[in-house]
């Protein structure tokens, strides 16, 4: 995670820190990082991963444990992210039972991302009044009747601008929230966020309208089929991971999983039309571990932790020939996968 170019890109206490805010909010898909929900730019905050406030003698030992380079900065871009109130006060992560492998995780995404916020902040330290304008604009408190009304006025015309000056340009990304049961039996739910640009909105209404299927209903079991598949993986990893004893692995529970859906498309052939969805989950599991001894003469009972991250898409087709026909999801695959476990 280490970099040899020093940069002024930093929180800074006591500021307003806006644009690096807004650089934040789009990096991380205007989400927040820690429950995954859709976040308005107006409410963002910015969260501290390993908090500002660690000792030193406590920074030394979090940078041995996740494997920090001893340039680490808590106020870089590399351990800063997006965060909505709830989230941020005290029953919100500081409340959190969740192992250190999700922090690992976020301060990986934190550093992936870091790029884009540093370039996004250079390059508005270099704008004029324009980019300041409309900066104000983004942070306005539209929970205010009269700057509420001013918004609307003005803003259709910004949107227009940008539409006449070049295609496609004028697009933007609304989220959807849904819920699916993945196991009837428990009555468990999952929820899925669903990002939709102008083609995913069109793909929503030729689904729900013209071929009159729930998202909700698409969703089920390609997802029911996805958690399935996680679980059977993180199981399989456990058992062939080398610690020189045979390994027998107890279902993983989870303590934690998120699955967005990033892209959705279709296109017509033979007489259907085929729906296409992409997307990302990420989720954290223990499972109760056996280790045996090579004789079989005894025995450890250990747990296994995992955190797994990855892609997945899957296919669902509607017959046109077919009135009663309802939209038909095919099987789920996983396109990248990317596990770290342990057992202790």
């Amino acid at each position: 995670m280490g970099r040899k170019t020093a940069t002024t890109v930093r929180y800074r206490a006591g500021r307003a820190n806006r644009v690096l805010r807004l650089a934040l909010w789009e990096a991380w898909d205007s989400k927040c990082y820690w429950c995954t929900k859709p976040l308005q730019f107006s409410v963002s905050q910015i969260d501290h991963i390993i908090p500002k406030n660690v000792t030193d003698a406590d920074l030394t030992r979090l940078k041995a444990a996740y494997g920090l380079p001893d340039s680490f900065d808590v106020q870089d871009p590399q351990n800063l992210a997006p965060i909505c109130p709830p989230c941020n006060g005290v029953e919100g992560k500081s409340d959190s039972t969740r192992q250190a492998g999700v922090t690992m995780s976020h301060l990986a995404a934190a550093e992936k991302r870091r790029p884009a916020v540093v370039a996004h902040v250079q390059a508005f330290g270099r704008s004029g009044k324009v980019a300041t304008h409309l900066l104000e604009a983004a942070t306005a408190d539209l929970s205010q009747p009269d700057i509420r009304r001013e918004f609307l006025d003005t803003a259709p015309a910004v949107v227009q601008v940008l539409a006449m000056t070049e295609q496609g340009i004028g697009d933007y990304r609304s989220f959807r929230e849904v819920e699916v049961c993945v196991d009837d039996e428990d009555g468990l739910w999952q929820r899925i966020d669903v990002a939709l640009d102008d083609r995913g909105r069109l793909t929503i209404s030729l689904l729900e309208n013209l071929c009159a299927s729930d998202l909700e209903d698409v969703l089920q079991d390609p997802i029911t089929q996805l958690i399935g598949e996680m679980r059977s993986r993180v199981t399989a990893g456990f058992e062939a991971m080398e610690t020189g004893d045979p390994i027998t692995a107890g279902p993983p529970t989870s303590d934690f999983i998120t699955i967005n859906i990033d892209s959705l498309d279709f296109r017509r052939y033979a007489g259907q039309v085929e729906f296409t969805f992409e997307g990302a989950f990420e989720a954290g599991f223990a499972a109760s571990v056996v280790r045996s001894s090579p004789d079989g003469g005894g025995t450890d009972d250990l747990q296994g932790d995992a955190m797994v991250s990855g892609t997945y898409s899957f296919v669902a087709d509607w017959d046109l020939a077919d009135d009663a026909a309802r939209v038909q999801p095919g099987d789920c695959t996983v396109e990248d996968w990317d596990q770290d476990l342990s057992v202790a």
